[in-house]
């Protein structure tokens, strides 16, 4: 068994097969919504990677904490993995804002997590500082999230439940996302050969 620790060997929003108990209750966060909320035992068990813990990731959207540690980010130190992380929304104005439900993480824990995250070595995603001035519009989300389809199946039908959220950014920080992902692409173009 390996040593596991939180915000070291293993990103904070992580489920555990200890924590795998949900209830609903009234939104802290929504007023008049139901959020799924998922039990807290952080270490209890072995680690699910694939899973993210529903109530640790809305926390950290909502208050901006760290994915990895899960401490409080100022807005000069809050960073975003661009090309693993979000994707475009377009809005009613036709304007493109990107969208993400990862949580932000520091500068060390986002160094941290490309040095020891298989998924993001491999993609050599670098991290991108977000803009100090748009912490994002706070977005919830009832649709079932991926992973969630049994639990929902057993969920009433006739109310809008919060199963995650995620944070929609202004066009400045979209344009720098849009940026980075194109130059990524670049690198990986140069990478494999090509142009």
């Amino acid at each position: 068994m390996a040593a596991w620790r939180i915000g070291e060997t293993l990103p904070w929003s992580v489920a555990w097969t200890g924590e795998q108990a949900f209830r609903l209750q009234p939104s802290q966060d929504f007023p008049g919504l139901l959020e799924l909320d998922q039990r807290q035992a952080p270490g209890a068990g072995e680690p699910i990677f694939a899973a993210v813990h529903v109530t640790r990731q809305r926390r950290g959207m909502v208050d901006l904490l760290c994915h990895v540690c899960g401490k409080p980010t100022r807005p000069d130190d809050r960073w975003v993995f661009p090309v693993a992380s979000g994707g475009f929304v377009t809005l009613h104005d036709g304007a493109i804002g990107w969208g993400c439900n990862v949580p932000p993480l520091h500068r060390a824990c986002a160094e941290l997590a490309h040095a020891q995250c298989p998924h993001l070595s491999r993609l050599d995603d670098a991290p991108l500082r977000c803009d100090a001035a748009d912490a994002g519009r706070l977005i919830h989300r009832t649709d079932v999230v991926p992973g969630m389809e049994a639990i929902a199946a057993g969920l009433p039908k006739d109310q809008s439940v919060v199963f995650s959220c995620y944070r929609l950014y202004g066009a400045a920080f979209t344009a720098a996302v849009q940026a980075a992902r194109a130059d990524w692409e670049r690198r990986a173009r140069a990478r494999r050969g090509g142009r």
